[in-house]
């Protein structure tokens, strides 16, 4: 068999790869629109997309030194992907000037505070007000009882209004401390036996009032039931479908919680911010009923690729601070790379603007 056929065959290879992974693309892109109850392996796929891309972009190149026009396949699947691109990885433009109040605001999964509780509740809390946070929401806030919630009172003193709500008694919980007084705050209630939470909160900030909704919604357990190298073929086949059915079951129950929160997004009746662990990526339905009109914050301010998840490779940003467009607009945003949970903290500078503008004040901001 002479070399032309051999590269012939190659290239036809490399071609049927190709139209494989921009299905798989194009069902990325999709994964945002559907929920994973109608079209689960949609989700996958979403889930999956970092390392569909990649393999695009390969073959991009590929493509590009050998001059075939087949480039047009990996270019198409990166082109249509674009606004997914754009949420993971920002290229800062310019340096945004406050207008108005800035607000600096905090959101942290602090994974029940692991090691030792004060000691570590100590070492966050001096964090946080080195970095001069107005409003900090917490996820998996540790369930205690009167006599340490005076401990944490005085940990967290430079913030003195609180608010925690929990699903079920002694389950996760979610709580927001704030410099500025708590008028009022409610648990929004969730379906099913999922014993994650979201709550929202009225906040007068210079006599006028916001609303924060800090969440944490149903999470994937995907590191916790990764496939092992050492696992035999029979222990790996029922691990996948254990996992498969696992994320499945979560994701239907995320995005569930997602259209609540779209809902409760339309009728606040104040300017919003809503934050929090949302356990899905910027390809999910969860992120986009979410988001809705609402700005993100990494869109508007965030540099370099965002990742808020330590663990599976740094690849996903499942941690976000979304805000109304016509009120604020971030001026500021940064997620250090604390150890003290498997997730980075989201911190954004907000400017708050007490009167709203419109669309073409927003451009020009």
């Amino acid at each position: 068999m002479g070399k032309r056929v051999l590269f012939g065959l190659f290239d036809l290879i490399i071609i049927l790869v190709g139209i494989v992974f921009v299905m798989l693309a194009v069902g990325g892109f999709s994964a945002s629109y559907f929920h994973p109850a109608q079209h689960m392996e949609l989700q996958w796929m979403g889930l999956l997309l970092p390392l569909i891309l990649f393999v695009n972009f390969l073959l991009l190149i590929y493509w590009i030194v050998r001059k075939r026009v087949w480039f047009f396949l990996p270019l198409s699947a990166i082109v249509l992907n674009i606004p997914y691109l754009s949420a993971v990885y920002r290229i800062p433009f310019r340096k945004i000037e406050p207008t108005g109040l800035e607000l600096n605001i905090a959101t942290y999964n602090i994974q029940r505070i692991t090691g030792n509780l004060f000691e570590t509740s100590s070492e966050i809390a001096y964090f946080m007000e080195t970095e001069k946070i107005d409003m900090l929401c917490l996820q998996e806030f540790p369930a205690v009882e009167d006599a340490q919630l005076k401990q944490f009172e005085e940990i967290f003193d430079f913030l003195p209004y609180y608010c925690i709500h929990s699903s079920v008694p002694g389950s996760m919980q979610v709580a927001l401390f704030s410099r500025y007084p708590i008028i009022q705050s409610r648990q929004i209630e969730f379906p099913g036996e999922s014993n994650h939470t979201a709550m929202w909160a009225d906040i007068v900030v210079e006599n006028d009032t916001i609303r924060i909704i800090n969440n944490h919604l149903q999470t994937t357990n995907l590191n916790q039931h990764k496939i092992k190298l050492e696992d035999n073929v029979e222990q790996s086949v029922f691990r996948f479908n254990r996992l498969r059915e696992m994320l499945y079951a979560n994701a239907v129950m995320r995005s569930d919680q997602a259209d609540i929160i779209s809902e409760f997004i339309d009728t606040s009746p104040f300017p919003l911010i809503v934050c929090g662990d949302f356990n899905d990526t910027p390809a999910s339905y969860t992120y986009r009923k979410i988001k809705g009109d609402l700005e993100d914050s990494f869109c508007t301010a965030g540099k370099g690729y965002g990742y808020t998840y330590r663990y599976l490779k740094k690849l996903y940003r499942i941690d976000y601070l979304l805000y109304s467009g016509s009120y604020f607009r971030a001026t500021s945003y940064h997620s250090p790379n604390l150890e003290y949970s498997d997730h980075k903290p989201v911190i954004v500078k907000l400017d708050f603007n007490t009167k709203p503008l419109s669309q073409e004040e927003q451009i020009q901001r």
